[in-house]
């Protein structure tokens, strides 16, 4: 009874474990919506001042870009993207230098973001830059705008008017007491309005970057969930961070670390073992030849998969703002601690008078030890790379592997 319930626990313990690994990687997934053929609206969250998500965030631009598209969107005040746009059109970079000398401090004062600018004045010339924001810089850039109106006689126009209630919004913001580190629900309802009202003056498909707090779908509150109110279907919204982390390719070859490891786990006990069973005389029964068969095609299969797949070793990523990973890397990590289980039966058995038969007996609440975890970790690691061939030979050689010793003890 005590082992049974050893095993119950242990079993429990571990589904429950790999239950929750793919859950939350779903759920951290789910946080992204990927554009399809119907999207029009193409949002994309990035964290503010880190290069690569501006290259990232260029390369994107400029692969819609090539497909036809010329609104950007981007969390910007209206102001500050009317400068822009004039500024695309002149020889100098007097304007830019002085929407930057402003942002001086701020999240978007940076040079990595000035660049990304002028990389899309030099390769995407006839981008038109929307900015939706509520109005930043508002005692600086946004007067000047204004006063670069008023010089052009333009006192009077539409564009006086919305970067006059832009300042108003930015006005308003900064006065505001539910301001939290940029984030309030004032803000979020003019960043709304002010999208709304832009995007509904060119239609057709465009490009959006925002921070990544207003861009999640898990938050309904803010930008994006109220725009996916608004238009349904046809918005979408991707983390850059998603896109930099990338994904863990199943079926990518190149030397395992992890293989390896797992190779030298399996094989230490196997070669202690050998002069040992000399001794005792022991050998498995073999008269299941189909088994017999499974196990030892199996074993070469997982050896041989496991080594020239890279995808069994852990996939994280260092990124500027921390450390990327998937949650499935709970199983990676299930799939080492099975190994190192396996070794330490070995060497114990090895260590002390027990009988290599001990080593395939009950441990640590698994049944068939010396073969159940061996071909579990093969397995886990499949399931964390997704690699099915992986899978489909742990199978393969756990039936064979674990049936032979069960056939071997049933004839002792």
């Amino acid at each position: 009874m005590k082992i049974r319930i050893s095993s119950i626990i242990v079993f429990t313990i571990l589904i429950s474990v790999i239950a929750t690994a793919m859950f939350l990687s779903y759920k951290d997934r789910a946080v992204d919506s990927y554009p399809t053929d119907d999207t029009q609206i193409m949002l994309y969250g990035e964290y503010h001042g880190v290069q690569s998500y501006y290259a990232a965030e260029y390369d994107l631009w400029v692969n819609y870009y090539d497909e036809g598209y010329r609104d950007l969107f981007i969390e910007l005040p209206y102001y500050t993207a009317e400068f822009l746009n004039v500024w695309m059109h002149e020889s100098d970079d007097i304007i830019i230098d002085r929407v930057f000398y402003d942002l001086e401090g701020s999240p978007a004062g940076n040079e990595y973001y000035y660049q990304f600018f002028q990389d899309i004045k030099k390769n995407c010339p006839e981008t038109v830059f929307h900015g939706t924001d509520v109005g930043h810089e508002f005692d600086t850039t946004g007067l000047s705008y204004l006063s670069y109106l008023e010089e052009n006689g333009l006192k009077d126009s539409p564009e006086y008017v919305k970067a006059a209630e832009c300042i108003k919004q930015g006005i308003e913001f900064y006065t505001d007491e539910t301001y939290y580190e940029g984030l309030s629900l004032l803000r979020e309802n003019y960043m709304v309005e002010n999208f709304i009202d832009a995007y509904d003056s060119v239609g057709g498909k465009v490009m959006g970057i925002y921070g990544c707090d207003h861009t999640r779908t898990d938050t309904p509150m803010y930008l994006y969930g109220r725009l996916k109110e608004h238009y349904g279907d046809s918005i979408s919204t991707v983390r850059i961070s998603s896109l930099l982390f990338g994904e863990n390719e199943p079926y990518k070859f190149g030397l395992s670390i992890t293989g390896m490891l797992c190779l030298v786990m399996f094989i230490i006990p196997k070669l202690l073992w050998e002069k040992k069973s000399r001794e005792e005389g022991y050998k498995i029964n073999t008269e299941n030849k189909v088994l017999s068969v499974m196990a030892q095609f199996g074993q070469v299969a997982v050896i041989v998969v496991q080594l020239v797949f890279k995808s069994s070793d852990p996939y994280i990523r260092l990124l500027e703002e921390g450390i990327y990973f998937d949650w499935k890397i709970a199983i990676w990590v299930t799939a080492l601690v099975l190994m190192n289980l396996y070794l330490i039966r070995g060497i114990v058995c090895v260590c002390s008078k027990r009988k290599r038969r001990d080593l395939y007996s009950f441990f640590a609440g698994f049944p068939v030890a010396g073969a159940l975890l061996p071909a579990m970790t093969s397995f886990l690691l499949g399931l964390y790379s997704l690699n099915l061939i992986l899978m489909v030979v742990s199978v393969i050689w756990g039936t064979g592997f674990i049936g032979t010793r069960i056939n071997s003890r049933l004839h002792e």
